[in-house]
């Protein structure tokens, strides 16, 4: 009766073993999926009253303003199983471009009316798209491009880099602008008395001069960290913000973004924050002495959790702004459940009780044939990770490397398992 009881027990483990195995290989495992709250990007008004944003509701991230303190939200993009980010304001008030991302997590270029009507398609869909930013008359938009089909490739496999293009807001008229390849091209500015538009690439500020069509060192470079991100330049062309590593985390295992301000007239430079976390997307007020941010509160987990803040330039001051969205949808508690629990931790954890209880069934005359069994397949998983790293792919070699390392960890809990049964068994005799 035992016995059948045991041989029960090990068909169902076995069972949710092979489930769990199937929806990790299978199942969508995108950690936004069910979540809900802020995304990624910011923007403000001319005017400072309105600000735009993205918000993640029930695993759908869509666009949204709302009155500088938080208040009157309004939804004005609506995503279709993609998700939509980095809105931007025109001058003029009258439209927004924001990216929209697909499952394949190539971006896509977008605008509407700020009110949200009248959407539009700008970029072709051999395009991934990383930043974008308005000309001073709102009737350009200039975006940091490379192939939809290079994205996708590995890192170190990519043939072709970022490059700036142009493109009207109707639609029409789209130019390349640079044939460089740049490795990233970020922090997108629009400098109208330059004729110039700034970017990030790296560990570099660069400018492309739009007379000459020729690509400079930013000015601003001189005197930069190297390791900066989220580069931002003040209304006034005076001064800029960024994010770089705090000193205090330099030595740790996880490094801190905080927030600094560095005054282009006199060079000085000072730290905004310290919040022992992470800073993204800051941007300037036009008519407030003040900046506003992201705080990635829980970095660096996944999803990216987010509190929307304010700080000011002079007193350093953080004040919380509260968002009122309307009419959240709850998430779907049972199946965020089985998504959060199911991971490898799960497979490895059902893996090593399957091997325990085969190692009971067989007790106790075949007591270790399960760890043999356990570490044979251990030994094939790190010669088919050496195979898959020489012959397909590095970094999918680490990944199976990785997974015979859990699989051999398993197999010292099954083998301590039935030393310690046989142990018991000496015990019990004498």
């Amino acid at each position: 009766m035992k016995k059948k009881a045991l041989v029960g027990t090990m068909a169902i483990v076995a069972l949710l073993f092979i489930s769990s195995i199937t929806y990790l290989l299978l199942g969508d495992r995108d950690t936004y999926k069910y979540y809900t709250g802020l995304g990624s990007g910011l923007a403000i008004s001319e005017d400072d009253q309105h600000i735009a944003f993205s918000y993640f509701n029930n695993g759908s991230s869509a666009i949204y303003t709302a009155r500088q303190d938080g208040s009157d939200v309004k939804r004005v993009s609506n995503p279709d199983q993609v998700y939509h980010s980095n809105p931007q304001f025109s001058p003029d008030g009258s439209k927004i471009l924001y990216l929209s991302r697909n499952k394949d997590r190539i971006q896509s270029l977008y605008t509407a009316n700020v009110d949200g009507t009248n959407p539009k398609k700008l970029s072709e869909d051999s395009q991934h798209i990383s930043n974008a930013v308005f000309s001073d008359d709102s009737e350009t938009i200039f975006f940091s491009s490379m192939p939809a089909e290079e994205s996708l490739k590995s890192e170190g496999e990519t043939q072709e880099g970022f490059d700036l293009f142009s493109v009207k807001v109707d639609g029409t008229g789209m130019q390349q602008l640079t044939d460089r390849d740049f490795y990233t091209m970020e922090s997108l500015f629009f400098s109208a008395d330059k004729k110039e538009i700034i970017f990030k690439d790296f560990n570099a500020t660069n400018a492309f001069d739009l007379e000459d069509q020729q690509v400079y060192t930013a000015d601003i470079n001189v005197g930069m960290p190297a390791d900066i991100f989220h580069l931002t330049i003040s209304p006034e062309k005076n001064a800029v913000v960024y994010t770089t590593v705090a000193d205090e985390s330099r030595n740790t295992s996880l490094f801190e973004y905080d927030l600094f301000h560095k005054d282009l007239e006199n060079g000085k430079t000072k730290r905004l924050t310290d919040l022992n976390s992470s800073v993204v997307s800051p941007v300037f007020f036009n008519t407030r002495n003040e900046i506003l941010f992201l705080e990635y509160f829980n970095w660096p987990a996944e999803p990216e959790e987010y509190k929307l803040r304010t700080v000011h330039l002079e007193t350093k001051k953080l004040k919380e702004i509260t968002i009122e969205m309307p009419d959240l949808q709850t998430s779907n508690f049972v199946m965020k459940a089985i998504d959060y629990s199911v991971n490898s931790w799960t497979v490895g954890l059902l893996y090593t009780v399957l091997f325990m209880l085969l190692t009971v069934y067989l007790f106790p005359g075949k007591v270790f044939l399960p760890s043999f069994i356990s570490l044979s397949i251990s030994m094939l998983t790190i010669a088919a990770s050496i195979v898959v790293a020489a012959t397909i792919d590095p970094w999918g070699g680490i990944g199976v490397g990785m997974l015979a390392f859990g699989v051999l960890v398993s197999t010292a809990f099954v083998f301590l398992f039935a030393l310690a049964l046989k142990f018991f068994r000496k015990g019990v005799k004498k």
